[in-house]
């Protein structure tokens, strides 16, 4: 799954990395939880026929979809994923995946692994590029109490593959840059144009850095609580059968991280 993840590069950086003709100022983000406002980049009218804009887009939503024919949506389970497997047959997202895909600007997000003895460890996924990415992502308008209308969006997730399986058995979608305009073009592209994404390596490494518990309280948002424990994974890892070498040694393949 997905539930922490961080955005700190420059505004115009992402602007450049979404291909966006402008983006409002924000500031560097390093404990996204959610329920909290996200940033969403969409197409424009002519890959989204319900688009306001012409061109792509950046807005806020809130992180946990809400789909639009939720009467009270305090009473309805925050759905801050979707499974790539079920998403277009799920009453929830299936008109989102067909009309409302979107795209979740991060530089890095947060993953705990499970323990038998004790508490989850948190790692950070931190591309080995330095460079933001994308995740996929849905999006729908709900109405709210008061009647006014609330973007959300859930980030898509896919089984976990190489490495990632140690941290835990679910991954989000990333993708791309040469892929963001089929993901968006939900006129031309229809869910099942685009399934080959949520199978295909978009991200081909990640470094895992384990990291401190700080990171479990949404209050710790600075930089610190992404300073590791320990020395980075980076690359590969020793396969489950003990083949292979850790990163570094040049010898044996190992696990790659690979973000599907």
């Amino acid at each position: 799954m997905c539930g922490r993840f961080a955005l700190h590069a420059s505004p115009e950086l992402i602007a450049e990395f979404l291909s966006l003709e402008e983006i409002e100022a924000f500031p560097p983000r390093y404990n996204i939880a959610p329920t909290q406002p996200i940033l969403i980049a969409i197409s424009g009218r002519d890959s989204r026929p319900d688009a306001n804009a012409a061109n792509r887009s950046a807005q806020l939503a809130r992180w946990g979809l809400i789909p639009p024919w939720v009467k009270d949506a305090s009473k309805f389970p925050l759905l801050i994923n979707a499974r790539s497997e079920t998403a277009a047959t799920k009453n929830s997202f299936r008109a989102a995946l067909k009309y409302r895909r979107c795209l979740i600007p991060a530089t890095e997000f947060y993953e705990w692994r499970r323990s038998a003895s004790g508490p989850s460890e948190p790692f950070l996924f931190r591309p080995k590029s330095g460079r933001p990415f994308a995740f996929a992502a849905l999006m729908e308008t709900a109405i709210d109490q008061d009647g006014g209308e609330i973007d959300t969006a859930a980030i898509i997730t896919a089984a976990a593959t190489g490495a990632a399986r140690k941290i835990h058995d679910r991954m989000p979608v990333t993708i791309e840059e040469a892929h963001f305009e089929r993901w968006l073009n939900c006129r031309d592209y229809a869910p099942g144009d685009v399934a080959g994404i949520f199978g295909a390596s978009q991200v081909p490494e990640f470094d895992i850095v384990p990291i401190s518990t700080a990171v479990n309280k949404v209050a710790n948002a600075g930089p610190s609580i992404q300073e590791p424990t320990s020395v980075p994974q980076r690359q590969s890892e020793r396969n489950d059968d003990g083949a292979g070498e850790a990163a570094g040694t040049g010898k044996g393949t190992g696990d790659q991280l690979t973000l599907l």
